[in-house]
C-alpha cells in the first residue's frame, strides 16, 4: 500500500495542509508536502538522529517514521505520522512523549518553536 492510497496518511496530509494555510505556518506545510512524498523519498528518522539534534524540552515534528535505532536521553516532544515499537518505548523511558500528527497538531497549531527533522 502506498502512502497516498493509505486513508490515514491522506487524512494527515490534508490535516497538515489546512492547519498551515490557516494559521500561516509554513512548517505544516512543508511537512505536509513531505509525507505526501513518494515512497522512494519517504521519512524514517532514528531515535538517536533527535537525540542528536534536539535539545531538551524541546519540540519536534517527523513527517514520516520514528525508528528505534539509538538512544536518546532527552525528554523531547515528538509527534510523526508513526513509530516503531521500540522508538515509542525510548521515547517514553526517557521521559519524552510521543504524538499523532493530530494530537501534535491539537497541542501546536501555529507551529512556532517546532523544529522539523528529516
Amino acid at each position: 500500500m502506498t502512502l497516498m492510497s493509505n486513508p490515514v496518511a491522506r487524512q494527515a496530509v490534508v490535516m497538515l495542509e489546512r492547519a498551515g494555510k490557516k494559521n500561516n505556518a509554513p512548517i505544516w506545510l512543508a511537512a505536509s508536502r513531505r509525507l505526501g512524498s513518494p515512497a522512494a523519498t519517504r521519512v524514517q528518522v532514528n531515535v538517536g538522529k533527535i537525540s542528536r539534534l534536539a535539545a531538551s524540552g524541546e519540540m519536534v515534528f517527523v513527517p514520516g517514521k520514528v525508528l528505534g535505532t539509538g538512544t536518546i536521553d532527552k525528554k523531547v516532544e515528538i509527534g510523526a505520522f508513526s513509530y516503531s515499537a521500540s522508538a515509542r518505548a525510548k521515547i517514553e523511558a526517557s521521559g519524552g512523549s510521543a504524538m499523532t500528527v493530530q494530537e501534535f497538531l491539537a497541542r501546536h497549531p501555529k507551529g512556532s518553536g517546532v523544529r522539523l527533522v528529516e
